[in-house]
């Protein structure tokens, strides 16, 4: 294998909330690849990248948990910073406590751009976690490296029961029909809005936006009351395009959007609705009614913003959900948060914040998920890939979903965690459960389960060439139109040699 081969390869990784750059996951990926996996899984065969079809999975080795002598212990890799750290941790203690059999010990990797890179520099002495959090956009790439245990094995091996997880988030994380992460923190992003700045420019608070054109409207309403400069902080993340065109059933590439039977040979991203979303993006900026917030690793202006009320509205993760409400109240250091610093908010008791469902380009609430998948590796010893089966089974229990949700602002998994009524109470009382609730409507209602988002090999050179070509329209000039073609060009040169190089 060639070094320049192997240089191609990268993994984007997520921006949750601040949504990081693309990080090199380099040639070492491609020594497990090729070799196959060690310690007791002999690596996927999930296609090479040419196909969405799986080849027989390996197996998991359940059994070697019960015949293992003494306390197995399993290291987790996460990327979680503020609350939602702090809910893992406790969440681990739990477990472990609860039993005697294995051990998790959780080691936080600071952005998910440092896991990744810790990840890539571990993967030659097979040093590898046993658990590792990777971005949602890389379900793909990772079913391709070598490096992964499905779940789908594991699930297979101890006839379990999936039938209560939620039919949108395992459409999203399978490949070939085989879900590949254990279990998933999922979002989708939400408009947050400055209910106090509304009432004054005569806004109806409890009526916001609904799609583009409307945010544009009321926009215009505020600059024109005076209330605020820039009504809009808009962070320039991929995934609000993708939300956008997904809620339009808009492909970003063929092949089914890369879910289909075939080769993904290239972008459909250069379609009308792309470019309607750029020009949108271009002449909000260029009237004076948008904040363009780079998609810089860490970069929480929009946060700040709303927070210093210099803008109005900002469409954000539903994961921010518990830590904005606590920033907003005074009770979170900002140097917690993704980006580390920024000013405190200038009177939190004068804000009045609210979050409304994520305004598409012709209705609301239609998204593409977000958040991030919990990945079993094959390069541990098998008592170890047991254990981590284990601690995952529970990790996806109706009870830890509803903490992780209340506490940790994902998602619930599970629907009846979502039914369950110390959830139905929480997003029915409290501020933050009522902004989880809405995001929650989104992942039922908004999600179509066989139109569930791209996925393909090379997602992160799209993610990559998308935010460079907003940032060049917003930035540098560049017609929106040609900066959509850019970007999908990019796209398919990224697909076309990954598709030569079989990975």
């Amino acid at each position: 294998m060639s070094s320049a081969f192997a240089r191609r390869l990268t993994f984007r990784l997520l921006r949750r909330p601040g949504r990081p750059a693309t990080v090199a996951l380099a040639a070492c990926l491609l020594i497990v690849a090729a070799c196959g996996g060690s310690g007791g899984g002999s690596g996927t065969a999930a296609g090479g990248g040419t196909s969405g079809t799986v080849q027989p999975l390996a197996p998991c080795p359940l059994d070697a948990l019960a015949s293992a002598t003494q306390p197995v212990e399993v290291v987790l890799w996460h990327p979680f910073v503020a609350k939602t750290k702090d809910t893992l941790e406790a969440m681990v203690a739990q477990y472990n406590a609860s039993q005697t059999k294995v051990k998790v010990r959780v080691e936080a990797q600071g952005s998910y751009n440092e896991l990744a890179a810790k990840y890539r520099a571990a993967v030659p002495s097979k040093d590898l976690p046993a658990i590792a959090i990777f971005e949602d956009i890389n379900t793909k790439s990772v079913a391709d490296s070598g490096t992964i245990l499905p779940a789908q094995s594991c699930i297979d091996a101890d006839r379990y029961d999936t039938s209560d997880l939620l039919a949108s988030v395992k459409a999203f994380y399978s490949v070939g029909g085989a879900l590949f992460p254990a279990s998933a923190n999922i979002s989708t992003p939400l408009l947050y809005v400055n209910r106090s700045q509304f009432r004054k420019a005569g806004l109806d608070p409890d009526k916001a936006p609904t799609t583009l054109a409307e945010i544009r409207t009321d926009a215009e309403k505020l600059k024109a009351a005076g209330v605020v400069d820039k009504p809009l902080a808009l962070s320039l993340q991929p995934w609000f395009i993708e939300s956008w065109l997904n809620g339009e059933g808009a492909p970003i590439v063929n092949n089914d959007n890369g879910r289909g039977p075939g080769q993904t040979t290239g972008q459909a991203f250069d379609n009308d609705q792309a470019r309607e979303i750029y020009t949108w993006i271009r002449d909000m900026n260029r009237d004076g009614l948008l904040t363009a917030v780079p998609n810089t690793d860490g970069n929480i202006d929009d946060y700040l913003a709303m927070a210093q009320q210099k803008t109005s509205m900002i469409i954000e993760s539903s994961v921010a959900a518990t830590s904005i409400k606590a920033f907003l109240k005074g009770d979170l250091d900002p140097s917690t948060l993704q980006g580390g610093g920024g000013a405190a908010p200038s009177d939190p008791n004068a804000l009045d914040i609210g979050a409304a469902l994520f305004p598409g380009v012709s209705e609301p609430g239609k998204v593409r998920l977000g958040g991030s998948g919990w990945y079993l590796t094959n390069t541990t010893k098998p008592e170890v890939q047991a254990a981590a089966w284990d601690f995952m089974k529970w990790w996806n229990e109706t009870d830890q979903q509803i903490r992780w949700n209340l506490e940790g602002s994902y998602l619930p998994f599970r629907t009846s965690a979502a039914k369950d009524p110390r959830v139905t109470a929480d997003w029915t009382s409290d501020i933050s459960g009522r902004w989880l609730a809405i995001s929650y409507s989104q992942l039922v209602n908004g999600i179509n389960p066989d139109f569930p988002g791209a996925q393909f090999g090379p997602f992160d050179k799209y993610t990559s060439a998308t935010s460079s070509s907003i940032e060049s329209m917003i930035f540098g000039g560049t017609d929106p139109a040609a900066a959509v073609t850019d970007a999908a060009t990019k796209t398919t040169d990224a697909i076309t040699q990954y598709n030569k190089d079989n990975f």
